[in-house]
Formats: structure tokens, C-alpha cells, sequence
């Protein structure tokens, strides 16, 4: 099992490279500064042009973009690519959901005691408790993790980890989480996404007269028929 997990981390590793570095940096970022300090640098720094663009980066990890793939995939028939990514969804929300209740902590705004430090836009609600881990990031990590995997284009993982990280920036910048919600649940999507993944590859190669999951795989326009 462990030869299997290895070969889909290494044809994997334009999106898990970039991804294990982010977590050796994120972890040394919360080694060296303070909750208040990681979290007002990426919150102090916004432009009315970026109110804009990063909200649009935050609903990716609502739930709603994964749904809809997997709704696409449901309308294709392409039920074990559904089964997958639909299994990816539940397990984190069943763990990010557990998280958010057994630690109940604040979010910024019920955390600063003088709320006028922080930067929020009118048109989102904001939040006051249930911050760790990050739901949106979770969401938006399992979701470009499961298309990288599924994807033939294996150079595009480096675009969807980037797009899975401007989600955890947007969650900071929208003062709706601090950096080690965001970091934890970048770790809880992208390792929920990858171990059902490997589940059902590695019980499809247990199976004789069975190809692997490559066969199942998103290919190009061409040839996705």
C-alpha cells in the first residue's frame, strides 16, 4: 500500500511539492510569529480592487464549485470519479465540523478586542466563533487536491494548489479566520482528498482483470468522450 501512496504522491508532484513546502513554511511561520502578528499581516494589507478579486477566490471553498463538479460528473456517469470525490467532501466535513465544535474558537472579530484593526468588506458576513480548523480552505484544498489527482495534465497541480491557496489568504484577508485555521485546514483537505483517492486506487489494483484508476482520469477535450 505504502509503494502506492509514494508512485501518486511522485506522478502527483507538481501539486504535492508545493504543497509540502507550504506546510514546512507555514509550520516555521507559526514557530516564529504570534497568532495576532500572522494574522494582521495578511489582513492589513488589501486595496478596494483585492475586496473584490478575493472574495471571488473565498467561494471556491463554500462547498458550492466542488458540488457542482461532482453534479457534472453524476449527469456523465462517471461514477467512480463521483464516488470519490463525493467521499473526499463528507470526510472533511465530517472532520472540519467535529474540529470547529470541539475547539469552538473565536474568530478575529470576538478575538480583537478593538475590531476597528480589522479589515472586512460590507458585502460578507462575518463571523464570530467556530474558527479552527477553516472550513473554506478545507473545502477548496480536498477539491483542487482530488482534481489534480484525477487530472491527466499533471503540470496543472502547480495552478490548483496556488488556487487552493488563494482561498486560505482570502479567509485571512476577510477576517474570517487566522493563519492556523487556514494552515490546518489546507492539511485536513488535501489528506482527505489523497487517502480516498489511494483507497480506491489501491483496492482497484487488488482486483484481478482491473486496470488502474488511470482509465477514469479527466482527459483532455479530445479524447474525454
Amino acid at each position: 500500500m505504502l509503494k502506492t501512496l509514494a508512485t501518486l504522491i511522485q506522478k502527483n508532484r507538481y501539486f504535492f511539492i508545493p504543497f509540502f513546502l507550504w506546510v514546512i513554511v507555514g509550520g516555521i511561520l507559526l514557530l516564529l510569529y504570534t497568532k495576532d502578528q500572522l494574522f494582521l499581516a495578511v489582513n492589513g494589507v488589501h486595496n478596494p480592487v483585492a475586496d473584490v478579486l478575493v472574495t471571488g477566490s473565498t467561494y471556491l471553498g463554500d462547498g458550492t464549485a466542488f458540488g457542482v463538479l461532482l453534479a457534472v460528473f453524476l449527469c456523465m456517469r462517471r461514477w467512480r470519479l463521483f464516488f470519490i470525490g463525493a467521499s473526499s467532501l463528507l470526510l472533511v466535513t465530517l472532520i472540519v465540523q467535529s474540529a470547529k465544535h470541539y475547539f469552538n474558537d473565536p474568530r478575529p472579530i470576538a478575538y480583537f478586542p478593538d475590531t476597528s484593526i480589522l479589515h472586512t468588506v460590507s458585502w460578507i458576513s462575518v463571523h464570530s466563533s467556530l474558527s479552527f480548523p477553516s472550513g473554506h480552505t478545507s473545502t477548496a484544498f480536498a477539491m483542487c487536491c482530488y482534481i489534480a489527482l484525477i487530472w491527466n495534465r499533471k503540470k496543472a497541480g502547480l495552478l490548483l494548489f496556488l488556487i487552493g491557496l488563494t482561498t486560505a489568504h482570502s479567509r485571512l484577508y476577510l477576517s474570517q479566520h487566522f493563519f492556523a485555521d487556514v494552515y490546518a485546514g489546507s492539511i485536513i483537505g488535501t489528506c482527505c482528498s489523497t487517502l480516498i483517492y489511494w483507497l480506491f486506487e489501491y483496492k482497484k489494483s487488488q482486483t484481478p482483470g482491473t486496470s488502474s484508476l488511470h482509465n477514469s482520469v479527466i482527459s483532455p477535450p479530445a479524447s474525454a468522450v
